[in-house]
């Protein structure tokens, strides 16, 4: 494969430290990768926190880079990007799925205890965050606001939302999920 000379002289610029050649790049790739990244979030914003993120990490990583190929790089760091965020996305919606339907189909005396108690769970585990954690979680889980609109509303960047949110759920799922199997399984 031959690889663009323009190319090549912008990586080892950009390894010396070269903002100019960094600013090069950005403006060349960040179009086509923001359009890769949409392709497969059909988010906008997501789409171009991600591409920023990989914008970042190369200009953080620059003079450890044994590029080759730019473009096939960058096309490479947005697309697992975009896989991390979709796995991410899948397990939160997997873990809250099966609570869901307890919270909105509360026929049975015990359906509606069990949703009781999980919600005094969630709330007790909510308690133990620290406070700017917790703003974000509650908006999320009681308000279901996006990560944008709690950005916005916060006045913080959505990928600090989202490193919140990922922080903050990773440890309900760790500290609640057996006593809900446990209190699902007396109940059944």
């Amino acid at each position: 494969m031959v690889i663009p000379i323009h190319d090549c002289m912008l990586v080892q610029q950009l390894s010396q430290g070269d903002k100019k050649a960094f600013e090069v790049i950005y403006r060349k790739y960040w179009r086509p990768l923001l359009d890769t990244a949409w392709k497969r979030l059909k988010d906008r914003q997501n789409a171009e926190d991600l591409v920023q993120g990989v914008f970042i990490s190369l200009w953080q990583k620059r003079e450890q880079l044994q590029i080759n190929n730019l473009e096939a790089y960058l096309r490479t760091a947005v697309r697992y990007k975009v896989l991390n965020h979709i796995l991410r996305t899948k397990r939160t919606y997997e873990f809250f799925e099966p609570f869901y339907e307890l919270f909105h189909e509360k026929d049975t005396p015990e359906a509606e205890l069990i949703a009781k108690n999980i919600i005094e769970l969630i709330q007790a585990y909510a308690a133990t965050l620290p406070e700017k954690r917790r703003e974000i979680f509650l908006l999320h889980i009681q308000s279901s606001l996006s990560t944008k609109e709690i950005a916005k509303t916060l006045g913080i960047s959505p990928k600090t939302v989202q490193n919140q949110l990922g922080i903050s759920l990773r440890g309900l799922r760790t500290q609640i999920t057996p006593v809900i199997v446990c209190l699902i399984a007396s109940h059944f």
